[in-house]
């Protein structure tokens, strides 16, 4: 495991990138980094675990135990954010950038909540041959929309407008591209002044001003796609945290073990959250039948 804080490489890297923010949920960490250490060809990838300020000292403790399963884990920590509303953005979009500086050519976003799936990587470089130039592949059951694609592994999807931060990937010419420039002072100071400056014709509520909000109405002015697998290679465990009460209590070794015997259990999940958020992730299987190669499938978009 390395920490580290000194200047961002500005060449492109040996390896592909995968970046994770993380706070005060340790536990949900563990389950995180055991699945990416599951996954087809994680080894490969340069893993930083971003720490936002204040967060748990736990997630060291989390890191340290896998940094022989994941032999380039690495360590970071947030620079202070002075202005609270973008605060957790902050943290999110100056990793996307270090890791776009950093990486072979493709950023992974995993949020220290989401599990995936064994061909994770597989199927997201998979999808970006086949699919053109695409704003990014999303791995998860798109949480914004119903449709009727779905359980097909070889079968995917382009979609416009639905870009959430659930097992992301982007090429980094996109993000050194289209993100970059709005990753400044004048966003984080005020998001909505500067979102409602800047895309003064975007369809997005200004009641989503953080990263995701800002990303979403990126992708809104180009001409580039989100592709979505008809069969999701992750699910978004995260029944509780940012914006959704309860939690679990104990020590770290009892709230993973508490963690374990939930979030893999779809009646369990609906058992223990909202509704809304059981029936958008639902937790799915992480071993994946075989595939061969990706094939578009048609979908019309709902207005």
């Amino acid at each position: 495991m390395e920490a580290t804080s000194g200047d961002i490489p500005t060449s492109p890297g040996e390896r592909d990138v995968v970046l994770i923010p993380c706070w005060r949920r340790p536990e949900f960490l563990w389950h995180c980094l055991r699945n990416l250490s599951l996954a087809q060809d994680s080894s490969s990838h340069l893993v930083i675990v971003r720490a936002d300020t204040g967060f748990a000292p736990e997630n060291l403790e989390v890191v340290r135990e896998y940094a022989d399963r994941l032999p380039h884990l690495q360590m970071r920590f947030a620079l202070p954010c002075p202005y609270r509303r973008t605060k957790q953005s902050a943290n999110v979009l100056l990793g996307y950038l270090e890791a776009a500086a950093r990486t072979r050519r493709f950023v992974y976003l995993v949020e220290e909540d989401i599990m995936v799936a064994r061909d994770f990587f597989l199927w997201h470089r998979a999808v970006h041959a086949v699919a053109g130039e695409l704003f990014c592949s999303i791995a998860v059951k798109n949480p914004n929309r119903r449709h009727e694609l779905s359980g097909n592994p070889e079968g995917y999807y382009l979609n416009r407008g639905d870009y959430c931060s659930y097992g992301v990937c982007f090429d980094r010419r996109v993000l050194l591209k289209q993100v970059a420039p709005h990753v400044n002072l004048s966003y984080m100071r005020n998001p909505k002044r500067y979102l409602r400056s800047r895309f003064p014709a975007s369809q997005v509520s200004l009641g989503f001003v953080e990263q995701d909000g800002l990303l979403r109405r990126i992708q809104e002015q180009l001409d580039q796609s989100i592709a979505y697998p008809c069969l999701p290679r992750a699910f978004d465990a995260g029944f509780y945290g940012y914006n959704r009460p309860g939690g679990v209590e104990g020590s770290l070794a009892s709230r993973v073990q508490q963690l374990d015997a939930i979030i893999y259990d779809r009646e369990r999940m609906r058992g223990v959250a909202s509704p809304e958020f059981a029936d958008r992730c639902a937790s799915i299987s992480l071993q994946p039948p075989a595939w061969k190669s990706l094939q578009l499938q048609s979908w019309t978009q709902s207005p």
